[in-house]
Parts: structure tokens; C-alpha cells; sequence
């Protein structure tokens, strides 16, 4: 119902309105047609106008009319070659389909003059008096222009004059022609024959396909688009629900009546979502109808084609070689060229490939950008407040998925994948070139709904605060200084989330810039131990004490019964054997979650070098303790405030998961997760998960040293447990379980 009456309301805005519905639809429309006029209007512009150059002598003005003609003729005999060789649209037709933009010289456009004697022609080109002055030495003898003198053509021009740089540099490729055809005529005197200008013959051939290339060019401009519309059209809903109503009065009404808070601000934020996807999904459509009906891809696709003529170049060049492996070769490239060139012709299917992707893709950044602006905007006081608050937050947006747009050489690896914003925006570029890689989808749209998730908790948190809804300047001050916080025994859902959230990147972040792929055992050892004490417990433990918790009851530091302790330890015991067993499962089911066994072995390395007591102490004892007060500490205790027991375990054992970056890893180390989670909220103790984790991380390091574990837990050198070992540890694995279930009446 809230979800209703809000987007019924929101859709009667006019501004909302225009920034959904209006922009989108007349913006990529209006921004072609004005770009295309304009392109048009330039090009025809500089066809039409008239160029003064200005020269010593009448030779100098005969060279350059020559020079002219010996082009133009040139560009004819070109153009008849690629009507005659292939009746296809080539990359002239193409740009004709958009206006034809390359404006040329004509010899009819130049006015060329001779300088008066003693005039100088650096003066007269300074003195705006012509656009170009052209100056030969030795002078140039137009009755033989392929003699056997290297001459000197000197310049002279003003960059600061559009018309005059136009001129200066139509005449530099004319005259690269030139040269070349002088070149040419040369040789052909010198040998007889064109053979010796192409001693190696370099053929290149691009094994992206035509809509490749189509994507990389949408790859730098659609995700970019797409963030600050997405922004844009979100803004305005969550301004007007949240400052707007406060503005109405109608803010303090919706607080006190009987509908619970997190229904209001759960409908408030889907009707957020809403919007922005609704938004996103016209911009996407309108941008697809424009590159549709302006044939746009057909001139981006033929726009790295071969030339007709220039195949039939090659081709006569392959013709003249005696018969060899390296003509067949050649001939072969030049079939495959070929083909590529007429699946440059073909339309490019943006609106039913990769749009689609695209769309899906923007989901969990618009939940992100919702949950953000819904939680920001509720601090304001009036509508033009609420827009300065926006500012930053757009600012957020829009800067990092600049820079990844426009910066090809920043991959979708390393800190990008935790980074708000950036990772989406380098995850849509990836689309876009084809390179789906399931470890970075994963981690990218799972970070970012982390943060979704810590976003809407938090807004839902802080739209029920009596300092919020009846706000005054410094209310966000108030809600941050520590002696308002009351003190209490386990955090809100909020609390935990955000600062898992926040935790999440700086975890990663600090692992990332301290260890590289030189890193040895022991500078690997020395960091993750210093950021799991610092980080995963230090963070939390401060927070805790900073809002006043008590520490007894939200990390669960109680004592065990018997029964407890003893499950755990059979479930300590047979969780090795296992995890290998149901790790060897999933590797039936989906290849993807076997690691590959470079990786594994440099896993294996980092984590076994050096003295076994140091491996115990980072890599068994210290995640024991410091993931479990994080995990089935801090977040557990505050997603069990508002959530179901069994959805507290499945949301803990997921973050848990996350964590653990390696997505061959995720499936496994998530069901772990549960498992702690289920054991510390059964028996009401954190230490039986404690011991549990313990005992997971120490016994399968200890059997990398020992063979004798590995032995005794049955398991093959391929990763594989034994049926019969595997059937005995499952009933001890069972039994411990049991005893969990049963442990909280004996406490």
C-alpha cells in the first residue's frame, strides 16, 4: 500500500517526470540531430569557402596547381576502382548515411597569388593578408615533377586560424601523396618495376568481429550515460519523499501512524528503485532507437574496412609472388579479410544483445543509488537542502565511472572490484567486449548489493530517529556524538551491516596494497594477521564500545554446556573430510568451483611455508577468533534483532562467504559460514564456532605436513575422501550436530 500511494504520488511530479520520462526521450534524439547539423553545416562550410594562397613566383603557383590536379585525378581513379570491384556499401556510403563529415580541398577552392617583389611572406600570412604561404628550395620545375631533386617545402601558416590550420593541413597530406607517387615514379625508372617499394608485404587481421568493435566504441560512452541517469532519476523521488514531505508536513504524520516504520521506508525506497530503473531502462531505449534508426553502427562497424580497392592491391601483390606455403598463406588471409568485411556490413544487434545485459547489470548500482540518496536526503529540512546534499552524492557517482570509462587500461581486477560505482561501470565494459569472468561478476555485484543492503537498513534506521524526523541543523551531528547513543546490549541491523560494509573494501584494499604476487610466505603471514586483529575484530570491538553495547550479550561470550562442547568438537573433528566432500560434489555439478592448480599450488605455498606454529597462529587461531566476533559476533548479533533465525544464518553464512573473495571457494566456505552461525546461535556461546573454525583451518593445514592426517581422514591426492572414511565422519559430523541441536536446554 505505502509502495503505491508513493509511486502514484511521485508520478504526478512534473520534475520527476521530466527527468524520467521527457529527458531520456528527446535527449539522444536532439543531441543526434543537433551534432549532425552542426557536423553538416561545418563540413559544408568549410567546401564552400575560398583559400588564399600566396607564393614567390609563377613556377612555385604551377607546381601547386599540378600538384592538385595529379591528386584529384588520383581520388577519381580510387573511387571508379571501388565502385568496380564490389557493389557492397563501403566506408564512403556508410559516412554518407550520416552526412558524409570529411570535408576535402578542391583545386576550385584555391586562390593561390604571387608575392609582389620584396614582399615577404611571413609578413603577408602575419598580416592576415592570405591563409597559407608556400615556399620551395630548390625551386620546383613543373615541366618534369618526378626529376631526382629532394626539395624542401617550407609552410607558413597561423594555428590560430581555423580556415588557415584547415588549409595547412590539407595541404600536408596532399603533398605525402605527392611525395609517395614522386617515390614511386623513381623506382619504376630505376628497376622497371613497383616491386621494390614492398619488400615485406604486413597484412593484419583483427579477430574481433564487426559488433566487437561496435561494443568497444559504446563501452566507453553507454556505462557512463547510464550511471548519472540513473543518479539523475533517483534523485528527485528521494528528494520529494523525504525532504519534500518534512517541507508538506506530512513527514511527522506518516511517522506516527500505525503502519511500521520499516514498511515506510521499504516502500519509499522500492518506489526510489523504481523510478531509477524506469529512468535507466528509457535512456537504454532511447540510446538503442537512436543508434538504430541513425544506422550508427553500420558507419562504426565499416569504419576499420579495407577498401575495396586496396583488396584488390593486396591481391595483385599476392599474384605477382612465385607459388609457395607463404602465397597460400596470404591467400587464405586474404579470404578471412574478406569475410570479415562483409560481416562489417551487417547490422550489429545492440538492442537485442547487449542491451538487455546491460539493463540487468544497473539493477544492484540503482538499488545501491537509492538506498544512498533515500538515507542522505532524510537529514534535510527543505527541498533545496535536499539538493545540496545531492551533490556530493551525484559528484560520488559520476567521478569514478568517468574516470573507468575513459581509462580502457583500468581493469575489472584488484581494488576495482570492491569499488563502489567503478566496479559496476568496469563490470558493463567487460560486457561489452565479451569478457565474462565469473570471480569478478561475482565479487562486483555481490560488494555492491552488500552495500545496498548496509544502505536501506541504515536509511530505514535513520527515518525512524526522532532526531531526524523533527531535525534541526545539526541533527546529524547529534545522531553521531556518542552520549546520545543509550546504552544497549545488541547492535541494530544498521550498525552491523554498515560496518561490515564499510569494513568490506578497507579489508580488501589493505590486503591488496601491502601483498603482491612477489609477496613470500611471511610477508603474507605478516599482513593478514596484523589486518584480521585490526580490522575484522578491531573495528567492530571499537564501534561496540564507541555506541555503548554491551559486549556480553553481542558477541554471545558465554559459557558452553557439555553438550555443546562436545558437538562441536566431533563436528571439529569431521569437518575436514567433510567440506572434502561436499567441495568434490559441487566439482561434479559445476566445474567452476575447482580452482585451477597453478592457483592452487601457489596457495599452497603462501600457506605452508615457514614454522607450523606461525601457520596455526595466522591461519587457524587468529581467524578463529577474529572473523568469528565479526561475523557471529557483531553481524549476527544485529541481523537476529529483525530476522528470522534460519534467514540470520543464510545472510551471515553468505557475507561470510563474500569475504572470501574466490569464487571456486565461495560455495563451501558460505555453507561453513552457516554452520558457525547455526552452532552460535543454538547454543547462545561464540567459543563452540570458535573451536569449530579452529579446527576446520588448523587440521587441513596440518595435513599438508603430515601425511598421516590426510591418511587418517581418508582423503585421495586428488582432494577426494574415501567412501569408507567419508561414511564414518558424516555420522560423527550428524551426531555433533545433534548435540548442538540439543545443547541450548542444557544451558
Amino acid at each position: 500500500m505505502v509502495y503505491r500511494k508513493e509511486l502514484l504520488e511521485t508520478l504526478r511530479d512534473r520534475r520527476t517526470l521530466m527527468a524520467m520520462v521527457i529527458v531520456p526521450i528527446i535527449l539522444y534524439p536532439a543531441l543526434m540531430l543537433v551534432l549532425v547539423e552542426a557536423l553538416r553545416k561545418e563540413t559544408g562550410r568549410r567546401q564552400s569557402e575560398r583559400y588564399s594562397i600566396v607564393v614567390p613566383d609563377e613556377a612555385h603557383r604551377d607546381w601547386v596547381i599540378k600538384v592538385m590536379q595529379r591528386e584529384e585525378a588520383e581520388q577519381a581513379k580510387d573511387s571508379s576502382e571501388d565502385e568496380a570491384a564490389t557493389s557492397q556499401p563501403t566506408l564512403g556510403s556508410a559516412e554518407d548515411l550520416m552526412g558524409g563529415f570529411r570535408a576535402g580541398l578542391r583545386s576550385d577552392q584555391l586562390d593561390i597569388h604571387i608575392a609582389n617583389s620584396g614582399q615577404s611572406l611571413w609578413d603577408l600570412v602575419a598580416g592576415q593578408v592570405f591563409h597559407v604561404g608556400i615556399l620551395i628550395e630548390p625551386p620546383p620545375d613543373t615541366r618534369h615533377l618526378d626529376d631526382d631533386t629532394n626539395r624542401v617545402v617550407q609552410f607558413i601558416f597561423r594555428d590560430t586560424d581555423p580556415r588557415s590550420e584547415f588549409i595547412y593541413h590539407q595541404l600536408t597530406r596532399i603533398l605525402g601523396d605527392e611525395a609517395d607517387r614522386i617515390i614511386k615514379s623513381r623506382v619504376v625508372r630505376a628497376t622497371g618495376s613497383e616491386a621494390s617499394l614492398s619488400p615485406l608485404l604486413a597484412n593484419s587481421l583483427s579477430t574481433s568481429s564487426s559488433s566487437q568493435q561496435y561494443a568497444k566504441i559504446l563501452a566507453m560512452i553507454v556505462p557512463f550515460l547510464l550511471v548519472t541517469m540513473t543518479v539523475t532519476g533517483a534523485m528527485y523521488p528521494a528528494i520529494d519523499l523525504t525532504a519534500g514531505e518534512r517541507e508538506r508536513g506530512t513527514l511527522e504524520t506518516l511517522a506516527v501512524s500505525p503502519v511500521p516504520v520499516g514498511q515506510i521506508v521499504a516502500g519509499k525506497f522500492f518506489v526510489i528503485v523504481t523510478i531509477a530503473m524506469i529512468s535507466t531502462a528509457l535512456n537504454l531505449a532511447s540510446m538503442s532507437a537512436m543508434i538504430y534508426f541513425t544506422k550508427l553502427d553500420k558507419v562504426v562497424a565499416s569504419a576499420g574496412s579495407m577498401r575495396p580497392a586496396d583488396i584488390q592491391a593486396v591481391e595483385r601483390q599476392i599474384e605477382s609472388r612465385p607459388d609457395s606455403g607463404e602465397k597460400r598463406s596470404q591467400k587464405d588471409y586474404l579470404e578471412r579479410r574478406r569475410e570479415l568485411e562483409q560481416q562489417a556490413a551487417a547490422k550489429v544487434s545492440f538492442v537485442t544483445r547487449a542491451a538487455p545485459v546491460v539493463l540487468l547489470a544497473m539493477v544492484p548500482f540503482a538499488v545501491l543509488a537509492g538506498g544512498v540518496m533515500l538515507a542522505v536526503c532524510s537529514f534535510a529540512r527543505t527541498f533545496k537542502e535536499a539538493q545540496n546534499y545531492m551533490m556530493p552524492v551525484m559528484m560520488a557517482a559520476i567521478i569514478p565511472a568517468m574516470v573507468v570509462s575513459y581509462m580502457p587500461t583500468i581493469r575489472l581486477e584488484g581494488a576495482i572490484l570492491v569499488f563502489p560505482v567503478a566496479n559496476i561501470v568496469a563490470l558493463i565494459r567487460e560486457m561489452f567486449l565479451g569478457n565474462y569472468l565469473p570471480t569478478a561478476l561475482f565479487v562486483s555485484l555481490a560488494s555492491t548489493c552488500l552495500y545496498a543492503a548496509a544502505a536501506v537498513v541504515l536509511a530505514t534506521k535513520l527515518y525512524g530517529h526522532e532526531a531526524v524526523l523533527f531535525s534541526d541543523v545539526g541533527s546529524y551531528r547529534v545522531l553521531l556524538s556518542r552520549r546520545m547513543f543509550k546504552p544497549g546490549s545488541l547492535p541494530w541491523p544498521a550498525l552491523s551491516l554498515l560496518t561490515v560494509a564499510i569494513l568490506f573494501p578497507i579489508y580488501f584494499y589493505t590486503q591488496s596494497y601491502l601483498v603482491d604476487a612477489r609477496a613470500t610466505a611471511e610477508r603474507v603471514r605478516e599482513v593478514l594477521g596484523l589486518t584480521q586483529v585490526l580490522l575484522l575484530a578491531g573495528l567492530p570491538l571499537l564501534v561496540a564500545w564507541y555506541v555503548r553495547l554491551d559486549f556480553r550479550a553481542t558477541y554471545s561470550l558465554r559459557a558452553a554446556s557439555g553438550a555443546a562442547w562436545t558437538g562441536a568438537l566431533l563436528i571439529g573433528i569431521s569437518i575436514v573430510p567433510v567440506a572434502a566432500l561436499v567441495s568434490d560434489w559441487m566439482t561434479h555439478i559445476w566445474s567452476g568451483f575447482q580452482a585451477s592448480d597453478e592457483l592452487f599450488r601457489r596457495q599452497e605455498a603462501l600457506l605452508t611455508e615457514g614454522p607450523l606454529w606461525a601457520i596455526l597462529l595466522v591461519f587457524a587461531a587468529a581467524p578463529a577468533v577474529c572473523e568469528e566476533l565479526l561475523f557471529r559476533g557483531f553481524l549476527m548479533a544485529g541481523l537476529k534483532t529483525r530476522l528470522a533465525p534460519w534467514m540470520t544464518i543464510v545472510a551471515v553464512g553468505c557475507v561470510f562467504g563474500v569475504f572470501h573473495i574466490y569464487i571456486e571457494k565461495i560455495a563451501v566456505v558460505s555453507l561453513l559460514g552457516m554452520l558457525l552461525a547455526y552452532i552460535c546461535l543454538r547454543t547462545g556461546s561464540i567459543f563452540p564456532a570458535m573451536l569449530v573454525h579452529m579446527a576446520n583451518n588448523g587440521l587441513a593445514l596440518a595435513m599438508t605436513r603430515f601425511e598421516r592426517i590426510q591418511e587418517f581422514f581418508g582423503i585421495a591426492e586428488n582432494g577426494a575422501p574415501k567412501a569408507g572414511h567419508a561414511a564414518i565422519f558424516a555420522v560423527c559430523f550428524l551426531v555433533g550436530l545433534v548435540l548442538i541441536r540439543s545443547s541450548n536446554r542444557d544451558q
